[in-house]
């Protein structure tokens, strides 16, 4: 696998981790009565995270608009 792919993959993953993580203390949820700070940093984690993909993305989309033209290797 591409390093690349593999890093946006385990980004997403992180990133869901973190959503979930984001609903600890907070009301009308399973995890309401977990610690708030917990579901603070899980939300803030997971802007980050969500940052870094569209980062990603963007890096992904330039390289391969930058390789376009030229011959593959195979």
């Amino acid at each position: 696998m591409h390093p690349t792919r593999k890093s946006t993959l385990v980004l997403l993953v992180i990133g869901v981790v973190l959503f979930f993580l984001s609903a600890s203390g907070q009301p009308d949820t399973p995890w309401a009565s977990g610690p708030s700070w917990l579901g603070a940093l899980g939300w803030y984690g997971f802007m980050v995270c969500a940052l870094l993909l569209i980062v990603s993305g963007l890096w992904a989309l330039v390289a391969w608009i930058a390789h376009r033209g030229q011959p593959s290797l195979q």
